[in-house]
């Protein structure tokens, strides 16, 4: 697979993929669990499926548009990290060292903002300033305002990435967990957007 003239070390994850996944609570970690808050747990109990993201045509967040039942493309360069869906949905994930705004948290994005740093052939991603409206899976868990994203993409396999994500929200979940998915390179020549 090619990889960039400028960055010969960093694999390449340029690419159409797909990960299709309904309900994160089958992909956790073993030994993981999901802790609701009251707060989460009430808020869990009351999920109107009929209130998804989805349905609005709001943008999905960035966990749930990764595991979409559409295709999503990454194009890598030596500062940024892109993924954009089919749903024309995108996503920033800045590798060139800079920080989070410091006012992320006053003015959040649909996708948070997001910074990355290699670790070996790992990058890890980290993203703060989402906005509450966005799930965290079609199957309808849902975050605050104070929702840290640690993301760890590792390429397993010239077809495959391992995607590992460590969710924390304090106001829904009384402690960190994680979860894993298994994205998948389709040979497709373009994605085609949502019409």
């Amino acid at each position: 697979h090619p990889v960039s003239a400028t960055a010969q070390t960093r694999p390449d994850f340029s690419g159409i993929w797909i990960a299709s996944a309904t309900d994160i609570t089958l992909l956790l970690l073993p030994g993981e669990e999901i802790s609701f808050t009251p707060y989460g747990a009430d808020r869990y109990k009351k999920l109107d499926q009929a209130n998804s993201p989805s349905y609005k045509c709001l943008p999905y967040g960035p966990t749930r548009g990764l595991q979409s039942t559409n295709p999503f493309q990454i194009i890598q360069n030596d500062g940024l990290f892109a993924i954009i869906t089919e749903h024309i949905d995108y996503r920033l994930i800045y590798t060139d060292g800079r920080r989070h705004p410091e006012d992320i948290l006053d003015y959040p994005e649909w996708m948070g903002h997001s910074t990355a740093r290699w670790e070996g052939d790992t990058l890890i991603v980290d993203t703060i300033g989402m906005r509450p409206e966005t799930w965290l899976d079609r199957g309808g868990l849902m975050h605050s305002e104070q929702l840290h994203l640690i993301e760890r993409f590792d390429r397993t396999g010239m077809n495959e990435i391992t995607w590992t994500v460590t969710v924390e929200d304090p106001v829904f979940f009384t402690h960190p967990w994680k979860y894993s998915l298994k994205l998948a390179r389709l040979d497709f020549p373009r994605l085609i957007p949502a019409r």
